[in-house]
């Protein structure tokens, strides 16, 4: 009897482990974030086949695809624009459905529009929403976490739901939030307004 319970036990556990999203991940695209943590990919820095695990349920990746082209002795890289994505997914592979230019020329004018596009194991696309995660100036150096986590707190399309752990939509504003997460909201927000609200906050910022 103890031996039955025991591999009934096993078998319940297996398939509770086995019961997750795994994610084919191609050299060109880069996984910046998951659920504004640290990706955690799994295979070499050489390997050809990449992976990245995730719980069932509803996941948030910030990506960019960065195809590349040879050019005599060298390779051009074209880069995408950061994007935060958000779907939900329960036992399956996914694998992505990438766009293909001809040449770099065709890739920068077009990579601008790059659609994220994940497919199942039946060939099924899986429902996703994306935003583009928006930073002025200067892009090396940038703290994707802490920027996905500035991102939740706006209420974004892409943005994570309270249930799946994220922090509320719009937290009030006080002496808590430290100044560097306060600066990277006024940016996402800067660049959400339209013409007229931008002039109407320098004119505020002008006044102070």
């Amino acid at each position: 009897m103890k031996t039955v319970v025991t591999l009934i036990s096993s078998l319940l556990l297996t398939a509770t482990a086995s019961a997750q999203v795994t994610i084919e991940i191609p050299d060109n695209v880069q996984v910046l974030a998951v659920n504004a943590k640290r990706a955690h990919i799994e295979g070499g820095l050489f390997s050809s086949t990449k992976t990245l695990t995730l719980e069932d349920g509803e996941n948030q990746l910030v990506l960019r695809y960065s195809p590349y082209f040879s050019q005599g002795n060298d390779r051009i890289i074209v880069e995408s624009d950061a994007v935060i994505t958000k779907f939900s997914a329960e036992n399956q592979t996914l694998h992505f459905d990438l766009p293909e230019y001809r040449n770099e020329r065709e890739a920068e004018k077009q990579i601008s529009q790059w659609k994220v596009a994940l497919i199942d194991q039946n060939n099924q696309a899986v429902e996703i929403v994306q935003d583009v995660l928006e930073k002025d100036g200067l892009q090396i150096g940038r703290d994707f976490i802490l920027e996905s986590e500035v991102y939740n707190r706006t209420n974004g399309i892409a943005a994570l739901s309270t249930a799946a752990g994220a922090a509320p939509a719009m937290p009030a504003i006080s002496a808590k939030v430290d100044a560097s997460t306060a600066e990277e909201m006024l940016h996402f927000w800067y660049q959400k307004a339209d013409a007229k609200t931008r002039e109407k906050f320098k004119q505020f910022v002008n006044q102070q």
